[in-house]
């Protein structure tokens, strides 16, 4: 008997959870408009069919341009519902919400986007500032100005040292440039840690930013920056003819390192912008770095020997310096984007005035000044030290242009406004992901999601999904699901922004059976 009774107990308790699955929360069947359509006439209604019949809370539009109405509903209590669209609908892209609640109580919400004669996009997008200014901004342009700079001071120096100075002459200013060198290396290390992270300077302490500030390719380059230190350091010491040697390996490594710390090794051509980027660093460290240690050099007994070594190597040293530096700006000068309208263009120009008065002041020296000198005339020594002195100034100028670099992206990186992407990190405790959707604008956009780990590093995960939700009141969420196209890397395909504003994305990732992680983030998109 208690078997028996047992098994009916269980009969019952199964016809009753098939009766719960049964009276499952409502669903949208279809639309129409279906979501999606592009239509060539504006709908006066839009019909919503759900699998049962619900009762309607509320229904919202929203336009082209963002603004916002409430709209009236048909009867309750089935499984159909028209929604009366106003009269007029402009061109562009719509967003029907929609709010029911169904037969169990339970509030079901969704969304529903069409077209009107075209999608909306496409137009002139408001311009972006095109310096990428943070908290970190300042540390950062800092750091990047100590590190040209003293790299330039302390490897330039060194190769003076060892091809052209008397022994031991100005050891001592090289080895402190080449102490700064170290030390601003180093720190960018974990600057650029913080800044992938989107954290604040205090976030220094945690080694987890330092272990991603070491990751190639800015690694590889902080790695070549300490080498030429070293090799220069090890110059100052050795005998002139392993000093030479080590002089220009100094040299190639520092150019080596500021190429993969910058962005110009991505420019394009490869074959022109990589050999000039390298080149040019080379060259202007020669040339910069030699400055200081000879206008010291010209007060001893060696001066005119020195003088004149310098004076055959600067007007090749120069030219080079200037080649490269032209093609390399030849690259961003033919992009899209107009030169003048961004911050590095801007930054551009300056650097070209202030190359164009070392050039001036390096013509007159050469020209007025270094024969007087080298016929022993005293005035000519005064006057010349006092050049060189400004031209170093204006060589640090340069540099402090070429710092400004670091947070301006080039014209080529920016593109047209229209084409302009969104890049996103959006961080949680568990995890993170790197968002970019492309164009940056409204109307359709492609989506590419990296979810990542903590520590920056790739995360498996088996499932992803975004909502998109414009920040207005009774308005539900664009829900999308996205599919892996690579290792780690995830595509959300059909994605309509239909108007412009503020929009919260949440990114959910369902790591593994039992954790999903949610990532939010706000993005703010122009028409």
């Amino acid at each position: 008997m208690i078997a028996r009774a047992l098994a009916c107990l269980l009969a019952l308790l199964a016809m009753f959870a098939a009766s719960v699955d049964a009276r499952a929360h409502a669903y949208l069947v279809q639309s129409q408009p279906s979501d999606g359509d592009l239509l060539r006439q504006a709908p006066t209604q839009i019909e919503l069919l759900f699998n049962e019949a619900v009762d309607p809370v509320l229904a919202t539009h929203v336009d082209p341009q963002g603004a916002v109405s409430r709209l009236q509903t048909s009867a309750s209590k089935a499984s159909r519902i028209d929604v009366a669209l106003p009269a007029g609908l402009a061109q562009g892209t719509h967003l029907v919400s929609w709010r029911v609640t169904s037969e169990d109580g339970h509030g079901v919400s969704g969304s529903v986007s069409f077209s009107i004669g075209r999608a909306s996009g496409g137009g002139t997008a408001a311009e972006e500032p095109t310096l990428l200014m943070s908290r970190l901004s300042a540390p950062i342009v800092l750091t990047r100005f100590l590190l040209l700079a003293s790299l330039a001071l302390g490897v330039g120096g060194a190769w003076f040292h060892g091809w052209m100075a008397p022994p031991g002459a100005g050891r001592a200013w090289v080895c402190g440039m080449l102490a700064v060198a170290a030390a601003a290396a180093v720190l960018t290390i974990g600057l650029q840690g913080v800044a992938a992270h989107g954290l604040g300077l205090d976030a220094l302490r945690d080694r987890a930013m330092w272990r991603t500030g070491w990751r190639p390719p800015h690694g590889w380059g902080v790695q070549a920056a300490l080498l030429a230190i070293a090799l220069a350091g090890a110059s100052l010491m050795a005998t002139r003819r392993w000093a030479k040697g080590l002089s220009l390996a100094a040299l190639a490594a520092a150019a080596i390192g500021v190429a993969y710390t910058g962005h110009s090794r991505l420019w394009s051509p490869q074959w022109l912008a990589g050999p000039s980027i390298v080149l040019h660093v080379a060259a202007m460290a020669a040339w910069a770095g030699a400055l200081s240690p000879l206008r010291t050099t010209l007060s001893g007994q060696d001066s005119k020997a020195v003088l004149q070594r310098f004076s055959l190597f600067a007007l090749p040293a120069y030219g080079l310096v200037l080649a490269t530096g032209a093609a390399l700006a030849a690259i961003q000068i033919l992009a899209p984007r107009p030169l003048l309208t961004t911050a590095w263009g801007v930054a551009l120009c300056v650097k070209l005035g202030l190359v164009s008065l070392v050039t001036a002041l390096a013509a007159i020296n050469r020209a007025r000044l270094t024969r007087p000198v080298l016929s022993g005339d005293p005035s000519a020594l005064r006057r010349l030290r006092v050049s060189i002195r400004i031209e170093a100034a204006l060589a640090l100028g340069v540099l402090a242009t070429a710092a400004i670099w670091t947070i301006a992206p080039p014209p080529t990186a920016i593109g047209l406004a229209s084409e302009r992407t969104f890049q996103i990190h959006i961080h949680g405790v568990e995890a993170m992901a790197s968002v970019s959707i492309r164009p940056a604008r409204v109307g359709p956009v492609r989506m590419k999601i990296e979810p990542k780990s903590s520590d920056l590093a790739p995360l498996r995960v088996k499932e992803i999904d975004v909502a998109f939700t414009p920040r207005v009141d009774g308005v539900a969420p664009l829900r999308f699901s996205a599919r892996m196209t690579s290792p780690d890397v995830w595509e959300v395909e059909g994605v309509t922004l239909p108007s412009p504003g503020l929009w919260s994305l949440r990114v959910n990732l369902l790591i593994d059976d039992f954790e999903r992680v949610g990532l939010d983030a706000v993005l703010s998109l122009k028409p």
